[in-house]
């Protein structure tokens, strides 16, 4: 084999490795842009207070928990979220248009969900579905 065969056949195998590498990257900085909005607000805390006087922080907070946990961000994270906000938009934040990848976070939220409150998520389409109405389902369970 002549050495630019050689050449060509090492440059091709680093391209084949790294491609993967380069879709993932690119679709990650995709998904950090799309979260920022979520990432740039104040605390949303308020929201769901006013939305709910009559639950207990800690309720809201155990909530938001168990969403962030399934998305994998920090807890931190968690008061970014507002009662109004959709959960496929989290997802599409999370797995922009054209995204590869998809780590079964809105399985594993359901799972969690179904496994603390009883809730089944998926019982009804769930492209519309907003934080709040998932919430109104755990309190009624909780009822």
């Amino acid at each position: 084999m002549s050495k630019f065969m050689t050449f060509c056949a090492s440059v091709s195998m680093v391209v084949l490795l790294a491609l993967p590498f380069f879709i993932m990257l690119r679709s990650r900085v995709r998904s950090r842009r799309a979260l920022r909005k979520f990432w740039d607000r104040a605390c949303m805390g308020i929201r769901w207070r006013r939305r709910y006087p009559d639950s207990p922080k800690t309720e809201i907070r155990e909530f938001l928990g168990i969403l962030v946990d399934a998305f994998g961000f920090r807890q931190s994270r968690r008061c970014c979220f507002s009662p109004d906000d959709r959960l496929m938009d989290i997802y599409r934040a999370v797995f922009p248009p054209g995204s590869y990848m998809d780590n079964m976070e809105l399985e594993s939220f359901a799972m969690r969900l179904e496994k603390r409150y009883g809730i089944d998520l998926f019982a009804d389409d769930c492209h519309d579905i907003t934080l709040g109405d998932i919430y109104e389902q755990t309190r009624r369970r909780a009822a």
